[in-house]
């Protein structure tokens, strides 16, 4: 059977989601169970504060803390 291909990526969604994968890395917990903690504007001002992005702040913000949004969805289930 021959490898499947990879996806063509639109290069908007891979900067989003290489920038969630880097924010995401920065995440705090809490408690000594360490529970993770969502992402806040801080850890979105770091990156920012090092990569320029090809969309307007407000929407990369809303597309980081949905992504966020789905990962907790996740961990509760």
């Amino acid at each position: 059977m021959p490898p499947i291909p990879e996806p063509e990526i639109d290069p908007v969604l891979k900067e989003l989601l290489y920038a969630y994968s880097v924010i995401s890395r920065a995440r705090r917990y809490a408690g000594m169970a360490g529970v993770p903690l969502p992402l806040s504007l801080t850890e979105i001002n770091e990156y920012l504060a090092t990569h320029p992005v090809l969309i307007e702040r407000d929407e990369f913000e809303a597309v980081i803390f949905a992504l966020d949004d789905q990962y907790f969805q996740e961990q509760c289930v």
